[in-house]
């Protein structure tokens, strides 16, 4: 996604989880879940955002003057302050199956099946996009807890599997979690 529309899209992102936070009936246990995922989204994006304008900039974004340098820093520093963003990542994906299994969290359904989806021409309208999301969410979740449960029916400890064995999975579930919020 260009980084002016992601961006755009984080900023919205930002303002409903003030507004999740400022009010949280109904999303108790998605509250933090959802700050998260804005703060590791955002903290990516920024560091992202500065590091390709200091590129594109040439030599001259190096110089102090076009403050790149403070940009990045504030990147990094947002990248781990308050909790590594991949630590987060796990723990959104374990909150988010926690709901799911005791809240009665529903993991979002496309509204069309995998032979459906591969048969579309015109993948470029939002309510497409969302629907493609929302797949990708899904698809995600059953192929993470399907090895999960398989993986602890071999006797592996939940630390060994979340930490040696699934955790590339892990990150990707919450990344689709927060790109499908942020597109909602």
């Amino acid at each position: 996604m260009p980084l002016l529309a992601r961006t755009l899209a984080l900023n919205a992102m930002y303002n409903y989880a003030r507004d999740v936070f400022k009010t949280p009936k109904g999303k108790e246990n998605e509250l933090l879940s959802i700050c998260c995922i804005t703060k590791t989204m955002m903290g990516w994006n920024l560091n992202n955002v500065a590091v390709t304008c200091r590129e594109r900039c040439g030599g001259m974004g190096y110089l102090a003057v076009s403050k790149f340098s403070d940009y990045i820093a504030l990147g990094h520093a947002g990248i781990t302050a308050e909790g590594d963003n991949r630590v987060l990542m796990t723990k959104i994906t374990k909150d988010y199956m926690a709901n799911v299994k005791f809240h009665g969290f529903k993991v979002p359904q496309s509204s069309k099946d995998i032979s459906q989806i591969a048969a579309l021409k015109e993948i470029t309208q939002l309510d497409v996009l969302l629907d493609l999301l929302k797949f990708r969410e899904g698809a995600l979740f059953l192929s993470l807890t399907s090895r999960m449960a398989t993986l602890a029916k071999q006797g592996k400890t939940t630390y060994q599997i979340m930490m040696r064995e699934v955790s590339n999975n892990i990150q990707d579930l919450a990344m689709a979690y927060g790109e499908r919020n942020t597109m909602e």
